[in-house]
């Protein structure tokens, strides 16, 4: 991609406010994984926040893969109709019974509540459907364990972000830890994810670190598979996605028609759009 093709990607999406000097926030911590338990017919935003309790954890990251749902309450990417936000959402859109078959929920605090964002991918009446679910809006089906990768040293706290004028979860230091081996970040508008992480990482010390997040992206370049050329989207790393020596972002978008592209994110080609909340465990 060449620097003036870069240029107007970027050019297509332009914020409300001043744009943070940082391309990224950083807050380091511990990390622990977990196995627990959602619960069938609970409301996931009251479950999850039982088990960031049980956990006694500040924040965390939690696959939501294989969890069924229903009923439920979804928003796709859409293009902005108010004058001032560079995107939007689409209308509420709601769905009977689901699968998740990728689901990552970034949970922290909201007014000093629990609170999620959750962006995911699952099958409906034998469809695949990519978007963000509502907190408060969905129903556990079943009963299913999942992974939840617990954080302590800091966490993420819904405000409103200057720049973009949407409230986000934004990483805030807590009481220090011990030897550090994870971190929470938050990437800004424009930054490019892979270039982002691979460095954040480094200054971190880790020389590999698996990633979990989800955000969104100007566009996205691969290095496997056709690129995405929408500026507006809602996305989801997938596993395996790593940062070091020959890891890569192996990464799900969906566009503001619904469509479904997926690959691994290539370095320069990944610029971020709103937000992207990350993180980082040191392999």
């Amino acid at each position: 991609m060449t620097a003036q093709h870069m240029a107007d990607r970027l050019a297509r999406i332009r914020h409300p406010g001043p744009a943070d000097p940082q391309p990224a926030l950083v807050v380091p911590g511990r990390a622990a994984r977990h196995r627990v338990a959602l619960r069938a017919g609970q409301d996931l935003l009251a479950d999850l926040a039982r088990v960031m309790e049980d956990l006694g954890c500040d924040c965390a990251a939690v696959r939501l893969d294989g969890l069924r749902i229903g009923p439920f309450a979804h928003v796709g990417p859409d293009v902005s109709r108010d004058g001032l936000h560079a995107a939007w959402y689409s209308d509420t859109r709601t769905g009977a019974a689901a699968r998740i078959a990728r689901g990552t929920a970034i949970v922290g605090r909201r007014d000093g509540a629990w609170f999620f964002h959750c962006h995911a991918l699952w099958t409906d009446g034998g469809r695949e459907v990519a978007g963000h679910l509502l907190p408060g809006e969905v129903t556990i089906a079943d009963t299913c364990d999942v992974t939840a990768v617990a954080f302590t040293g800091g966490t993420f706290t819904a405000a409103l972000n200057a720049q973009t004028q949407f409230t986000l979860f934004h990483p805030r230091p807590g009481p220090p830890v011990a030897a550090p081996d994870a971190l929470i970040a938050k990437l800004n508008p424009y930054a490019d994810v892979p270039q982002t992480l691979s460095r954040i990482a480094r200054e971190a010390g880790f020389e590999r670190a698996e990633v979990l997040g989800v955000g969104s992206l100007i566009g996205a370049d691969f290095t496997d598979a056709p690129a995405m050329v929408s500026p507006i989207s809602e996305v989801l790393f997938l596993p395996g996605a790593a940062t070091g020596p020959g890891a890569g972002l192996p990464t799900l978008c969906v566009d503001p028609s619904g469509a479904l592209w997926q690959g691994t994110l290539a370095p320069g080609g990944a610029p971020v759009c709103v937000t992207f909340e990350v993180m980082l465990v040191a392999l």
